[in-house]
């Protein structure tokens, strides 16, 4: 008997495999010969990702459509779980070899899903009675991996990871099956009949405070407001300054301006000069690097995972799936001992001064199933240009913050200058690089100064001066980038453009996880909730209404999603049950399948959905003549058909190698033909050309080349 590992994925495996001696490969599994660790060796499988799910209410043993309202609420006694579709021999390959397994080992991701993935398949594959194990490691280097396996923990905290990541797998599972078809059908009752509204419990919260920014926008109302502004010379150098004055009565502005009219000349009654120091940023979480790399190169949360993922399966930096920014001593000492290898991957020739850990990135009370993003003991060996450009980039930022931890501090001196011009004070401020330290890791060549250069000036030195009255204007609030998102989502809706600023908001539960996150982002556009376009993310009039239809609702509030969160963290802290908890969703189920029609009233949804269904109306249908045409989504390409489902008459979105637009459909539904040629048709050769469409007797629509 020999013990089996069961990856989560076969390039986890396959790293696994690496740190050991190969005895036989097989299309399902790697047997490894014996050695110190494994004496009788062992063998090691995989998932890909999710063997076994949930199976839908249709497919259960009651076959229950919970498309129809009556059966609403679905709360199933118990739980019917699948193999993954095409999954099957792989299933099969890891249930035959556990069952005669000496021990099993838990070698998928160390975080929740990890656990619920490999619990899932001992628990659909029938696994009792056998002695269990967990690998726990951070990284996927030989020695890591090696170390790791000969300290195999138990499965104690194991088990509790997948109590949490059933009850959040479970509680999503309710959620989805009886809201999304209860909205849905609710909608189409009320004359929507051609949208399917996913529903869920952080996906639907996340996108309505994406509604409530859209709100603030389309309810600002810009207003004028007046300032003061001095420009001030000293032989051929300027700078400007400004009173501490905002006033929206012009009339008040324009008289301190009069007030100085004939003023020439002001005088600098205060020069202070400071000297500051300033700490290398943190470490990075997930969460921070996705951040980043959406703000600096436009990557999207999910991108930002793949590309973090493909590095540490290359070995050169430590888990991605991270929510903490701090390491252990262990892993300073490590990267300390290595300072002189690392330094060579960029030729970096810089001064290391701290040389003890700090707590600000070493606390080990911080870390709890994974540190922070850093270098590998490996990463010295990394070959640059087998990366890809985006692998580079977000290598580079982890080099970078990882480095900065031990190199000097950035200084910088601050000037703040007050000129006076008769009684009024106008007040300049202005910053200086003395000693760039860590943050010439951080340089780019096209980084701007933040602040103004200054003069060189002393108290009681003249300068000459005119003042001018300032107009601007109040600006909205902006749309959420979705690296924004993700902070929003970590922060509760408290909106924070610092990174250093999120540790303020510590005591606010965020909602979603650390690996789920950019998930969810990706389930607002597959939904059509949210349209990200060059980086901004814009609601959709499907997400609006979808939000209006919640709002007052526990689905509208981040807040209570949070609690949620908060309560599946206490399963594996043991002061919450896994009953308990689906118990409370059980409940808010069936109060809002009870509440939505006066909710729905409440909101008016019936008025918007009459505005709504004009509005996305392609005018009557020319064959039954009593329906509405509409647009809706297929899987590749729009279609336009009748909205009785008795009448069969579709216009298809993309005709003869070419997309329609709108309005070409809406003239070719009110009067059967094109007014002027529809340019950019495709033949079959590949060939571009021009020509009218026209609908016949029979309601097909086809090519016309004359008038």
């Amino acid at each position: 008997m020999k013990p089996v590992i069961i990856a989560e994925k076969p390039s986890q495996a396959k790293a696994y495999a690496e740190a050991f001696k190969v005895k036989n490969k097989d299309r399902t599994y790697i047997e490894l010969g014996s050695d110190d660790i494994f004496p009788n060796g062992a063998y090691i499988t995989w998932g890909i990702g999710h063997l076994v799910e949930l199976k839908l209410p249709q497919d259960t043993t009651s076959e229950v459509n919970t498309w129809n309202l009556s059966n609403l609420p679905y709360l199933p006694k118990q739980y019917e779980y699948k193999v993954s579709d095409g999954k099957s021999a792989q299933f099969n390959s890891i249930k035959r070899l556990c069952k005669d397994a000496e021990y099993i080992i838990n070698g998928c991701d160390v975080d929740r899903e990890g656990s619920n993935i490999f619990y899932l398949i001992l628990d659909h594959a029938g696994i009792k009675n056998k002695t269990i194990k967990r690998l726990w490691i951070n990284s996927l280097e030989a020695d890591e991996v090696r170390k790791g396996f000969k300290n195999l923990q138990s499965n104690e905290k194991d088990i509790l990871m997948y109590e949490e990541a059933r009850a959040r797998m479970v509680s999503d599972y309710l959620i989805g099956m009886n809201l999304s078809p209860l909205y849905t059908i609710k909608m189409r009752n009320l004359g929507l009949d051609n949208m399917v509204f996913g529903i869920g419990r952080v996906q639907t919260p996340t996108l309505y405070m994406i509604y409530q920014r859209q709100q603030e926008i389309d309810n600002f109302k810009s207003e004028p407001y007046y300032e003061v502004h001095g420009k001030f010379k000293k032989d051929e150098e300027s700078y400007t300054g400004k009173m501490k004055f905002k006033e929206t009565d012009r009339n008040k502005a324009e008289a301190i301006v009069n007030d100085m009219s004939d003023a020439t000349v002001g005088i600098v009654s205060g020069v202070e000069k400071t000297l500051k120091k300033q700490q290398s940023p943190k470490l990075h979480s997930l969460s921070t690097l996705q951040t980043t790399a959406n703000k600096r190169w436009k990557y999207s949360p999910k991108q930002t995972l793949k590309i973090m993922q493909s590095l540490y399966e290359k070995k050169l930096v430590s888990y991605p799936r991270t929510d903490t920014q701090h390491i252990t001593d262990q892993e300073f000492n490590y990267l300390k001992e290595r300072l002189d290898d690392y330094r060579s991957i960029y030729n970096l020739d810089m001064e290391i001064v701290y040389h003890e850990p700090r707590k600000r990135f070493v606390d080990g009370s911080r870390v709890q199933e994974h540190y922070a993003i850093i270098l590998t003991k490996q990463s010295a060996s990394v070959k640059l240009d087998q990366l890809s450009e985006q692998e580079k980039n977000i290598f580079k930022e982890i080099y970078s913050t990882t480095m900065a931890m031990f190199l000097p501090d950035y200084e910088y001196e601050t000037t703040t200058l007050i000129t006076a011009v008769n009684q009024y004070e106008f007040f300049t401020s202005g910053r200086v690089d003395k000693k760039l330290g860590w943050k010439t890791l951080f340089k780019q060549a096209s980084d701007k100064e933040d602040t103004e250069k200054l003069p060189d000036l002393t108290e009681g030195e003249q300068v000459q001066a005119t003042i001018n009255l300032h107009e601007g204007m109040t600006q909205p609030p902006k749309l959420f980038t979705e690296g924004q998102l993700i902070n929003l989502m970590k922060t509760c809706g408290k909106v924070v453009e610092d990174q250093e600023d999120v540790e303020i908001l510590k005591t606010v539960e965020g909602i979603g996880t650390e690996a789920t996150r950019a998930d969810v982002i990706d389930k607002l556009k597959h939904h059509e909730y949210i349209k990200v376009v060059k980086n901004i993310v814009n609601i959709t009039d499907k997400g609006q209404l979808l939000c209006q239809a919640v709002t007052g609702t526990l689905l509208s509030s981040p807040e209570m999603t949070a609690k949620w969160e908060k309560t599946l963290k206490n399963i594996s802290q043991q002061t919450m049950t896994f009953t308990g908890f689906i118990e409370g969703i059980h409940k808010y189920i069936t109060h809002q399948v009870d509440v939505v029609d006066g909710e729905l009233q409440k909101n008016n949804v019936s008025s918007v959905l009459e505005k709504t269904k004009k509005e996305n109306s392609y005018g009557q249908c020319p064959k039954c003549q009593k329906s509405e045409i509409v647009k809706r989504k297929a899987k590749v390409d729009n279609i336009y058909p009748c909205s009785n489902e008795d009448c069969d008459f579709i216009i298809f979105g993309k005709m003869f190698g070419r997309n329609l637009p709108d309005n070409t459909v809406k003239e070719l539904i009110e009067k059967g033909q094109t007014q002027s040629k529809v340019k950019g048709f495709i033949s079959k050769a590949g060939k571009k050309y021009d020509a009218y469409l026209e609908m016949n007797k029979e309601y097909s629509v086809r090519l016309k080349f004359d008038k």
